[in-house]
């Protein structure tokens, strides 16, 4: 099982930064995480190249009061005596933390999500991510009471319930493990009407979830199995929705791209929730691995 002995936040010098701080600071405790390393990058200057000439230190002494702003926030915020490092940058925030988060092989990068933005930094880094994502939205308390893992019995599932196991060890969490089944036109052709069809897949979807609960290792936590029928074609609202009536206080989806064919895809299902999900704490929970070297081979991370 893959550790989160490293852990990359992001701090965009906003009112949500010590939010994030203190959520950084419980997540390190709860994961046992050896190091963390805040970052902050500063957009390029849009400057003429007369006025730099004329002020050549304009761009140090900016990092250098930014870097100072960040250690006292860290100093008030952060609770956690583990190795803390500060790296203040300049450039596109994007590749900036995409090279951070190769260069140190982090295993999360921790994201901050505001209702105002339209999530586009977050989908990028979703994308191109070395490892997992978790983006908390602004005034949110993450909690681990309540964990909503959409599964569709994938490797990709499983390493998701793996990786939120592992986080909840010490913890008396109750995990909902979500199916959403779909009845194929086809159903007609078994001799059974919608409904009784419909049965069959429900009844099919429970016991797989079962099946994935026997095979894990469980210690504290209730793991709860959930099915749901899709009869529109709108599987994310059915989550999201659902998620919302089990009070869940985390989603955990795993992303895909092991590949070079899909090295730079989240899965749709994955990138849609980022988009319309703005109040629940989303984990996209991707193994590390060939994703960064790919990145390197496209110029992306040079």
């Amino acid at each position: 099982m893959e550790s989160l002995n490293k852990i990359i936040v992001c701090l965009d010098h906003t009112k949500i930064d010590p939010c994030l701080v203190e959520n950084a600071s419980a997540i390190c405790k709860l994961a046992e995480a050896s190091e963390i390393i805040f970052i902050h990058i500063i957009k390029d200057f849009n400057l003429p190249d007369s006025v730099r000439k004329e002020f050549p230190n304009l761009l140090d002494k900016a990092l250098e009061d930014r870097k100072k702003e960040i250690e006292n926030l860290v100093e008030t915020h952060f609770k956690c005596d583990i190795k803390t490092t500060i790296l203040i940058k300049q450039g596109s925030e994007t590749k900036e933390i995409l090279k951070i988060a190769n260069k140190l092989n982090a295993d999360l990068i921790i994201l901050g999500l505001k209702k105002t933005s339209n999530s586009v930094l977050s989908t990028r880094i979703a994308r191109r991510s070395p490892c997992s994502l978790l983006l908390i939205p602004e005034n949110v308390t993450l909690k681990l009471d309540s964990i909503f893992i959409p599964t569709d019995f994938s490797s990709y599932s499983s390493f998701s319930i793996e990786i939120m196991l592992a986080l909840t060890k010490n913890l008396d969490s109750t995990i909902y493990l979500h199916n959403i089944y779909q009845v194929p036109s086809s159903y007609r052709y078994s001799g059974k009407t919608y409904k009784e069809f419909e049965n069959i897949l429900k009844n099919h979807a429970i016991n797989d979830c079962k099946v994935l609960i026997k095979k894990a290792t469980i210690q504290s936590q209730k793991l709860v199995p959930v099915v749901s029928l899709d009869e529109k074609g709108k599987i994310i609202n059915i989550i999201l929705e659902t998620a919302n009536e089990k009070k869940a206080d985390l989603i955990v989806m795993g992303a895909k791209g092991r590949t070079i064919t899909s090295s730079l895809l989240i899965g749709s299902k994955s990138e849609r929730m980022i988009g319309i999900n703005d109040s629940i704490p989303l984990l996209i929970a991707r193994k590390k691995g060939v994703i960064a070297g790919i990145l390197e081979e496209l110029n992306y991370l040079k």
